[in-house]
């Protein structure tokens, strides 16, 4: 929201005052306003009351750069983006703020529109205030459709306002005429109350792959925990005879039509299924694999025997085959996975694949690094990430400076299992990353790693905040944890020196 009053107040114009507090004290009037009994539903003459005196606080200047801004436009939820879900809160809020303002406010209803939510229009979820200005349609309405409020309805009307191939047709009109009967929101929210179930269910037994069942009626999506398993896990279930298709970065949409019977929801579950038991390559052993352990290896590597390589992308490709060579040997079969999951030389679904490196590297701010042992010529140990909004993992729409752009994201690190001082390897390359995030400009550290780490690690990352949890993290028998830290120590205020009475 800070974001969007940003844009606002400033008209985009460079040295145009942005106050945090001026922020708060109108998201405060904001919030007080929807506050009040029944204020969802609130009168007009209320609504309009409380936007002149908003207005009546802008300055001429912030009311003129305001008018920069042609309109607001949201999904009242994201479906290519990941469907994901802003808070009716948040809503609310966006349309008292563009009511203040005098901005237009439009809703992009194409995917979301004519009871794909189990309400007619997905933005009825939010309890609005007022209605927004503009809703734009198509798609289920065979042509492009725009409801528009009476403000804006003679800019519309007049000629060449509007004029695109998509205006539309009469066919598609008869088409949406012969439909506007027949949808049932009773049928489509009973149909996607029984797909959620099903997906909630698969999401319990295979907790370790998926989580995060959300959305409303049909509309519904479930994540898995990381983008090239999502990939794999759409592959498989085309292969077994079910369509389904990407969103974001790892989710996965699962739209069933309105009027899908229950018996087609079922067996399409069923294909999900098989195809998550492809992935995984079997179901665990109710007690669980052991957990990831470095075997005891015949060589240490001094640090002073190691030389740093820095990564580019120019370089990654020379380097990338002992990269891998590297995750193979640490997350392949030299670790204690079960039988099943390394059956069909399938590869366990903690090693990284090639295009996940790459297209980490390929990002701008990346950081990576190698070490190299000067004897061997081998890479003992690798770790690379880049800006925390690059990444999809799991944790990193929880982490607390999401948005900010002073995150570095540590993605992948490895040693080899047959380092005998891995932990000290470990520990100089998460130094080197540090010192390399600094210099970079990265305020915090942000990382999904093996939890031993916080007891094993250099002392930075002993004292770093654990955001999240995950037991059997991919079913690999390890506990993870989601841990930031901030690069720079926290300066505590000196206490300035009492003064003593002399007598």
């Amino acid at each position: 929201m800070k974001q969007l009053w940003d844009l606002l107040v400033s008209g985009r114009l460079p040295r145009a005052d942005k106050s945090k507090d001026t922020f708060r004290r109108e998201m405060d009037a904001l919030d007080e306003f929807l506050a009040r009994p029944g204020a969802g539903g609130v009168q007009a003459a209320a609504l309009d009351a409380f936007v002149q005196a908003q207005r009546a606080n802008l300055s001429a200047d912030v009311r003129r750069r305001s008018q920069r801004v042609a309109a607001v436009l949201v999904e009242p939820i994201q479906g290519e983006g990941g469907v994901r879900m802003a808070s009716a809160r948040f809503m609310r809020r966006l349309r008292l703020l563009t009511r203040v303002y005098d901005v237009p406010l439009v809703f992009d209803e194409v995917q979301t529109g004519w009871g794909m939510t189990g309400r007619l229009w997905a933005h009825e979820l939010f309890d609005l205030p007022c209605p927004p200005d503009l809703v734009t349609w198509a798609k289920k309405a065979q042509n492009g459709v725009l409801f528009v409020s009476e403000e804006l309805a003679t800019f519309f009307q007049e000629e060449k306002k509007f004029n695109t191939t998509w205006e539309g047709d009469s066919v598609g009109m008869v088409r949406l005429l012969a439909l506007m009967d027949k949808l049932d929101l009773d049928h489509v929210r009973r149909t996607g109350d029984r797909a959620r179930s099903g997906l909630e269910a698969l999401a319990k037994e295979y907790r370790e792959i998926l989580k995060n069942v959300r959305g409303p009626g049909v509309m519904l999506a479930v994540d898995v925990l990381r983008a090239d398993l999502r990939d794999a896990l759409l592959d498989r279930a085309f292969r077994r005879g079910l369509v389904l298709l990407p969103a974001g970065e790892r989710s996965l949409r699962f739209y069933p039509r309105y009027d899908t019977e229950p018996s087609a929801i079922d067996d399409a579950l069923s294909i999900l299924r098989l195809a998550i038991e492809d992935l995984v390559g079997g179901r665990v052993a109710s007690e669980g694999p052991p957990a990831i352990k470095t075997r005891v290896g015949t060589l240490a590597i001094p640090l002073d025997t190691v030389e740093t390589i820095d990564f580019t992308t120019e370089n990654f490709d020379t380097y990338k085959p002992q990269v891998l060579a590297v995750e193979q040997e640490r997350y392949g079969t030299a670790a204690q996975y079960s039988s099943e999951t390394l059956r069909d030389q399938q590869r366990p679904l903690l090693q990284y694949p090639a295009e996940t490196l790459e297209a980490t590297m390929a990002n701008a701010r990346a950081i990576g690094i190698a070490l190299r042992d000067r004897v061997s010529g081998r890479l003992v140990g690798y770790g690379l990430g880049s800006a925390l909004e690059n990444h999809d993992e799991e944790g990193v729409s929880s982490d607390p400076h999401f948005g900010e752009n002073n995150t570095f994201y540590l993605q992948a690190m490895a040693t080899p299992p047959t380092v005998q001082n891995s932990i000290e390897v470990e520990n100089h390359l998460l130094e080197l990353l540090r010192d390399r995030a600094i210099a970079a400009g990265f305020e915090f550290l942000s990382t999904l790693i093996e939890d031993r780490l916080r007891e094993t690690g250099p002392a930075w990352l002993r004292d770093a905040a654990v955001i999240e949890r995950i037991d059997n993290y991919l079913r690999s028998g390890a506990l993870f944890a989601y841990l930031q830290v901030p690069l720079q120590p926290v300066v505590e205020p000196t206490p300035a020196p009492q003064a003593t009475s002399q007598e």
